[in-house]
Protein backbone atom coordinates (compact mmCIF):
# COMPACT_ATOMS: atom_id res chain seq x y z
CA UNK A 1 0.00 0.00 0.00
CA UNK A 2 1.45 2.90 -1.03
CA UNK A 3 2.13 5.72 1.78
CA UNK A 4 0.52 9.08 1.54
CA UNK A 5 2.62 12.31 2.12
CA UNK A 6 1.32 12.89 5.75
CA UNK A 7 2.48 9.43 6.65
CA UNK A 8 6.13 9.93 4.98
CA UNK A 9 6.40 13.61 7.17
CA UNK A 10 8.13 13.47 10.46
CA UNK A 11 6.98 15.26 14.00
CA UNK A 12 9.61 17.89 12.86
CA UNK A 13 8.36 18.50 9.30
CA UNK A 14 4.71 18.63 10.76
CA UNK A 15 5.68 21.60 12.78
CA UNK A 16 7.73 23.70 10.19
CA UNK A 17 4.55 23.00 7.80
CA UNK A 18 2.38 24.26 10.96
CA UNK A 19 4.93 27.06 11.65
CA UNK A 20 4.35 28.22 8.23
CA UNK A 21 0.96 28.28 8.20
CA UNK A 22 0.49 30.07 11.39
CA UNK A 23 2.88 32.67 10.08
CA UNK A 24 1.10 33.13 6.88
CA UNK A 25 -2.13 33.83 9.12
CA UNK A 26 -0.56 36.36 11.06
CA UNK A 27 1.36 38.32 8.75
CA UNK A 28 -2.29 38.28 6.66
CA UNK A 29 -4.19 39.27 10.04
CA UNK A 30 -1.58 42.32 10.24
CA UNK A 31 -1.57 43.91 6.75
CA UNK A 32 -5.14 43.92 7.09
CA UNK A 33 -5.60 45.42 11.08
CA UNK A 34 -3.39 48.06 9.61
CA UNK A 35 -5.24 48.77 6.02
CA UNK A 36 -8.79 49.29 8.12
CA UNK A 37 -6.49 51.23 10.60
CA UNK A 38 -6.34 53.13 8.30
CA UNK A 39 -9.66 54.25 7.27
CA UNK A 40 -11.43 53.77 10.58
CA UNK A 41 -12.97 56.66 10.32
CA UNK A 42 -15.04 55.52 7.41
CA UNK A 43 -15.65 52.46 8.65
CA UNK A 44 -17.05 54.14 12.10
CA UNK A 45 -19.15 56.10 9.83
CA UNK A 46 -20.40 53.41 7.59
CA UNK A 47 -21.40 51.24 11.08
CA UNK A 48 -22.62 54.26 12.56
CA UNK A 49 -25.22 55.62 9.48
CA UNK A 50 -27.79 54.51 10.63
CA UNK A 51 -27.84 55.87 14.22
CA UNK A 52 -28.94 59.45 13.51
CA UNK A 53 -27.77 60.82 17.22
CA UNK A 54 -23.93 61.67 17.39
CA UNK A 55 -22.32 59.75 19.79
CA UNK A 56 -19.38 60.75 22.28
CA UNK A 57 -16.18 59.68 23.11
CA UNK A 58 -15.30 60.53 27.04
CA UNK A 59 -11.69 60.80 25.58
CA UNK A 60 -8.87 59.62 23.17
CA UNK A 61 -8.75 56.56 24.83
CA UNK A 62 -12.21 55.81 23.50
CA UNK A 63 -11.38 57.09 20.12
CA UNK A 64 -7.94 54.65 19.82
CA UNK A 65 -10.04 51.50 21.29
CA UNK A 66 -12.76 52.62 18.61
CA UNK A 67 -10.04 52.25 15.86
CA UNK A 68 -8.57 49.27 17.02
CA UNK A 69 -12.44 47.41 17.82
CA UNK A 70 -13.08 48.04 14.05
CA UNK A 71 -9.56 47.10 12.78
CA UNK A 72 -10.01 43.60 14.57
CA UNK A 73 -13.23 42.60 13.84
CA UNK A 74 -12.33 43.76 9.59
CA UNK A 75 -8.90 42.04 9.70
CA UNK A 76 -11.26 38.55 11.41
CA UNK A 77 -14.06 38.74 9.23
CA UNK A 78 -11.23 39.21 5.81
CA UNK A 79 -8.50 36.54 6.80
CA UNK A 80 -11.36 34.48 7.99
CA UNK A 81 -11.21 32.60 4.82
CA UNK A 82 -7.35 32.48 4.15
CA UNK A 83 -7.44 30.75 7.87
CA UNK A 84 -9.64 28.34 6.78
CA UNK A 85 -7.46 27.70 3.60
CA UNK A 86 -4.66 27.56 5.68
CA UNK A 87 -6.11 24.87 7.64
CA UNK A 88 -6.94 22.88 3.98
CA UNK A 89 -3.79 23.19 3.00
CA UNK A 90 -2.16 22.11 6.03
CA UNK A 91 -4.13 18.39 6.17
CA UNK A 92 -4.49 18.19 2.81
CA UNK A 93 -1.90 15.88 2.87
CA UNK A 94 -3.88 13.02 4.55
CA UNK A 95 -6.59 13.42 2.85
CA UNK A 96 -7.36 11.55 -0.71
CA UNK A 97 -8.10 13.95 -3.76
CA UNK A 98 -11.91 13.65 -3.28
CA UNK A 99 -11.85 14.36 0.45
CA UNK A 100 -9.93 17.31 -0.12
CA UNK A 101 -11.98 18.93 -2.90
CA UNK A 102 -14.44 18.47 -0.96
CA UNK A 103 -13.21 20.13 2.49
CA UNK A 104 -11.99 22.93 0.18
CA UNK A 105 -15.77 23.57 -0.73
CA UNK A 106 -16.06 24.61 3.22
CA UNK A 107 -13.71 27.53 2.75
CA UNK A 108 -16.10 29.99 0.78
CA UNK A 109 -19.27 28.73 2.67
CA UNK A 110 -17.66 29.36 5.85
CA UNK A 111 -16.95 32.80 4.68
CA UNK A 112 -20.20 33.71 3.29
CA UNK A 113 -22.28 32.24 6.76
CA UNK A 114 -19.98 34.28 8.61
CA UNK A 115 -20.59 37.49 6.77
CA UNK A 116 -24.47 36.64 6.56
CA UNK A 117 -24.65 35.96 10.35
CA UNK A 118 -22.80 39.43 10.99
CA UNK A 119 -25.41 41.15 8.40
CA UNK A 120 -28.82 39.75 9.91
CA UNK A 121 -27.15 41.10 13.44
CA UNK A 122 -26.46 44.31 12.60
CA UNK A 123 -29.55 45.13 10.00
CA UNK A 124 -32.03 43.05 11.99
CA UNK A 125 -31.28 42.14 15.41
CA UNK A 126 -29.18 45.29 16.67
CA UNK A 127 -31.83 48.10 16.05
CA UNK A 128 -34.50 45.90 16.93
CA UNK A 129 -33.36 45.55 20.44
CA UNK A 130 -31.88 49.05 20.73
CA UNK A 131 -35.46 50.43 19.54
CA UNK A 132 -36.81 48.34 22.67
CA UNK A 133 -34.16 49.37 24.83
CA UNK A 134 -34.42 53.52 24.39
CA UNK A 135 -38.40 53.17 24.82
CA UNK A 136 -37.82 50.93 27.80
CA UNK A 137 -35.89 54.60 28.83
CA UNK A 138 -38.32 57.15 27.14
CA UNK A 139 -39.56 59.80 29.54
CA UNK A 140 -36.98 58.26 32.48
CA UNK A 141 -33.76 59.03 30.86
CA UNK A 142 -32.01 61.64 29.33
CA UNK A 143 -30.21 59.14 26.67
CA UNK A 144 -26.55 59.56 25.54
CA UNK A 145 -25.09 57.27 24.13
CA UNK A 146 -20.78 56.91 23.85
CA UNK A 147 -19.76 55.52 20.87
CA UNK A 148 -17.64 52.78 22.82
CA UNK A 149 -21.37 51.54 24.22
CA UNK A 150 -22.66 51.98 20.77
CA UNK A 151 -20.04 49.55 19.44
CA UNK A 152 -19.85 47.07 22.30
CA UNK A 153 -23.52 46.67 21.95
CA UNK A 154 -23.50 46.01 17.89
CA UNK A 155 -20.53 43.70 18.71
CA UNK A 156 -22.38 41.48 21.03
CA UNK A 157 -25.69 41.66 19.40
CA UNK A 158 -23.89 40.63 15.68
CA UNK A 159 -20.51 38.76 16.36
CA UNK A 160 -22.33 36.04 18.41
CA UNK A 161 -24.87 35.67 15.24
CA UNK A 162 -21.79 35.35 13.08
CA UNK A 163 -20.09 32.42 14.70
CA UNK A 164 -24.10 30.97 14.75
CA UNK A 165 -24.42 31.29 11.24
CA UNK A 166 -21.40 28.56 11.16
CA UNK A 167 -23.96 26.14 12.41
CA UNK A 168 -24.98 25.03 8.70
CA UNK A 169 -21.27 24.76 7.45
CA UNK A 170 -20.30 22.91 10.66
CA UNK A 171 -22.92 20.29 10.17
CA UNK A 172 -22.00 19.52 6.70
CA UNK A 173 -18.64 19.09 7.31
CA UNK A 174 -19.20 16.04 10.43
CA UNK A 175 -21.49 14.81 8.59
CA UNK A 176 -19.32 14.43 5.50
CA UNK A 177 -16.39 12.85 7.56
CA UNK A 178 -18.78 10.35 9.00
CA UNK A 179 -19.01 11.90 13.05
CA UNK A 180 -22.61 13.27 12.91
CA UNK A 181 -25.88 11.84 11.33
CA UNK A 182 -29.33 13.24 10.50
CA UNK A 183 -31.27 10.50 12.83
CA UNK A 184 -28.90 12.45 15.59
CA UNK A 185 -30.02 15.48 14.68
CA UNK A 186 -33.85 14.33 14.65
CA UNK A 187 -33.48 12.73 17.95
CA UNK A 188 -31.97 15.65 19.76
CA UNK A 189 -34.41 18.16 18.02
CA UNK A 190 -35.95 19.59 21.27
CA UNK A 191 -32.70 19.78 22.98
CA UNK A 192 -31.09 21.92 20.43
CA UNK A 193 -34.15 24.07 20.67
CA UNK A 194 -33.91 24.12 24.17
CA UNK A 195 -30.35 25.40 23.91
CA UNK A 196 -31.18 28.16 20.85
CA UNK A 197 -33.82 29.40 23.19
CA UNK A 198 -31.09 29.59 25.97
CA UNK A 199 -29.23 31.39 23.66
CA UNK A 200 -31.62 34.13 22.19
CA UNK A 201 -32.75 34.67 25.57
CA UNK A 202 -28.67 35.33 26.79
CA UNK A 203 -28.09 37.21 23.43
CA UNK A 204 -31.91 39.36 23.60
CA UNK A 205 -32.16 40.26 27.19
CA UNK A 206 -34.65 43.15 26.55
CA UNK A 207 -38.53 41.85 26.45
CA UNK A 208 -40.40 38.44 24.91
CA UNK A 209 -40.59 40.13 21.57
CA UNK A 210 -36.87 40.04 20.93
CA UNK A 211 -36.22 37.00 21.97
CA UNK A 212 -38.79 35.05 19.92
CA UNK A 213 -37.18 36.89 16.85
CA UNK A 214 -33.82 35.57 17.97
CA UNK A 215 -34.99 32.54 18.24
CA UNK A 216 -36.78 32.17 15.28
CA UNK A 217 -34.07 32.90 13.10
CA UNK A 218 -31.72 30.20 14.74
CA UNK A 219 -34.39 27.29 14.61
CA UNK A 220 -35.01 27.71 11.42
CA UNK A 221 -30.78 27.75 10.81
CA UNK A 222 -30.96 24.54 12.64
CA UNK A 223 -33.60 23.16 10.54
CA UNK A 224 -31.60 23.62 7.66
CA UNK A 225 -28.17 21.81 9.17
CA UNK A 226 -30.71 18.89 9.55
CA UNK A 227 -31.79 18.63 5.77
CA UNK A 228 -27.92 19.83 4.90
CA UNK A 229 -27.00 17.08 6.60
CA UNK A 230 -29.37 14.79 5.33
CA UNK A 231 -28.50 15.10 1.39
CA UNK A 232 -25.36 14.57 2.22
CA UNK A 233 -25.34 11.55 4.58
CA UNK A 234 -27.77 9.71 1.51
CA UNK A 235 -25.06 10.87 -1.28
CA UNK A 236 -22.53 9.28 1.02
CA UNK A 237 -24.74 5.82 1.62
CA UNK A 238 -25.38 5.86 -2.17
CA UNK A 239 -21.19 6.37 -2.76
Amino acid sequence: MAKSRADEMTIVEHLVEFRKRLIAVVLCYIIVFLVAFVFGGELYQALTASFHQKLLVLGPNDILWIYVSLANLTAFSLTLPFIVYQIWQFVRPALKEKEARAVFAYIPASFICFVLGLAFGYFFVSPAILEVLMRLGEGLFDTQLTAQNYLTFLWHTSLPLGVLFELPVLVAFLTSIGLLTPQFLITYRRYAYFVLLVLAVVLTPADFISDLAMTLPLILLFEVSVAISKVIYSRKRRN
